[in-house]
């Protein structure tokens, strides 16, 4: 599975970068998406995985990060290949 990760300012894509993540850990491809775009890793639960992986679409705002961030929401959307 690839994840199309996109930083959104006022509701325009910003930066955005697609990585191949392995849904059986997911923990690796967001730091790899974290560390590609520049931002500090977000804190996800396991809920939020799970649900990720069953609607395909993750958004993150201010409180699922530590840091303060430069951008309104980070949202994932999975990319599956046929």
């Amino acid at each position: 599975m690839k994840v199309w990760a996109k930083i959104v300012i006022d509701h325009k894509v910003k930066n955005s970068v697609v990585i191949p993540v392995d849904p059986e850990n997911f923990y690796d491809g967001l730091t790899q998406i974290a560390a590609a775009l520049k931002i500090p890793t977000p804190i996800v639960t396991q809920s939020q995985i799970d649900n990720f992986l069953e609607f395909n679409l993750l958004k993150l705002k201010q409180r699922d990060f530590i840091e303060s961030i430069p951008f309104d929401i980070l949202e994932f959307n999975a990319i599956f290949e046929k």
